[in-house]
């Protein structure tokens, strides 16, 4: 006969093959989904325990989480959250208990989420990389190349290493886009600073790459 456990269903834990009691936690019978009305972020040096302290302050006010980005930057744990904040819930209060639940040296921000007409170039998504020297100017003039044919970054991330640099980059382009032209000015813009730049739909940088970005790529663009 098999053994119950008394907190409920096990539930496998990541990367283990060994399993855990997990208790669900009930939900208030009152939850609504709701819409955002904050966007917080954290910034803080990175330690063990930053997201479950994080959420646990929030879980504990009944805020709701729609979606959230986190990453590591030399050393540095950063996040973005938008969530809705209960109308009875005091945001100083839920800022000021964030703080101190993560302890010193952590930066806490809470804004008013405000909405508007979201970005769209009813375009394609591109993938764009580049590697070369570390200097000065490189991302200002990489950059501005693409905000001069319309395009908008949807996910960055560079990197510099024993001086050399690396970018790799989503962009939504706009359907009129002069592509040719595009890749000319960035291979012009990336010989005047000694980088090799590559720009790919993004549809075939998946398939010939295994690079994966800090959220899921939508490949229906």
């Amino acid at each position: 006969m098999t053994d119950r456990n008394p907190l409920g269903p096990e539930k496998l834990t990541e990367g283990s093959n060994k399993s855990i009691a997990i208790r669900p936690r009930q939900q208030s019978s009152n939850f609504t989904m709701r819409t955002p009305s904050h966007i917080l972020t954290v910034v803080t040096r990175d330690h063990v325990g930053i997201i479950a302290g994080i959420t646990g302050v929030l879980d504990k006010a009944e805020v709701q989480l729609f979606e959230l980005s986190q990453t590591v930057v030399w050393e540095y744990f950063t996040i973005i959250l938008v969530i809705n904040v209960p109308k009875d819930v005091n945001t100083e209060k839920l800022n000021a208990d964030i703080f101190h639940n993560l302890g010193s040296g952590v930066a806490v921000t809470l804004v008013p989420y405000q909405t508007g007409k979201p970005v769209d170039t009813q375009g394609e998504r591109y993938v764009l990389t580049a590697t070369g020297i570390d200097r000065p100017g490189i991302i200002h003039t990489i950059t501005e190349i693409i905000a001069q044919h319309g395009g908008n970054f949807t996910d960055l991330s560079t990197r510099v290493a024993d001086k050399h640099f690396s970018m790799v980059a989503e962009i939504d382009l706009p359907e009129d886009v002069l592509l040719d032209q595009l890749q000319i000015d960035l291979q012009h813009a990336g010989a005047e600073v000694g980088l090799q730049v590559r720009l790919q739909h993004n549809r075939l940088f998946v398939a010939t790459n295994e690079i994966a970005f800090r959220r899921v790529i939508d490949d229906t663009k």
